[in-house]
């Protein structure tokens, strides 16, 4: 049973692959997997399906932390860059300085946006993985 647990994971598509897709494949393939197992839990895949929760749900935490660091840092930005809008004359370096804020806060909203999307994929990949530990526990049908 053991060397099957550790073959759910997704293999790495060389040096380029992409972290978010990574970590989506991976709970996509621990729910397949545990899903499957569940029929027939033994004390082995709690344990181990403890751990792996644990793990999902400490990612899907430091996903939130950096998202709402994210989304502060894209407000101060928004911020200054309406002040500087109101503020500053309309000249050519008020022009640059106005235009690098508004980059700065453009990549930060997108970079947001897709911060928001991978954290909605974990937090529902670990409440499938709530729902699959009721069952593994005989709690939820």
């Amino acid at each position: 049973m053991s060397q099957e647990i550790s073959n759910f994971g997704p293999e790495k598509s060389g040096p380029l692959f992409c972290y978010n897709e990574l970590m989506d494949k991976k709970l996509r393939n621990y729910i397949k997997y545990i899903e499957k197992e569940s029929a027939h839990p033994t004390a082995e895949l709690i344990d181990y399906h403890k751990t792996m929760t644990q793990q999902f749900q400490h990612e899907r935490l430091i996903h939130l932390i950096v998202t709402f660091f994210f989304a502060l840092f894209m407000i101060i930005f928004f911020i200054l860059f309406l002040a500087l809008m109101l503020m500053l004359p309309n000249d050519i370096y008020s022009g640059i300085m106005k235009g690098c804020t508004g980059v700065v806060t453009l990549i930060f909203l997108v970079t947001v946006i897709f911060y928001v999307r991978h954290y909605y994929q974990l937090e529902n990949g670990t409440q499938v993985l709530e729902d699959i530990t009721r069952k593994l526990y005989k709690r939820d049908k």
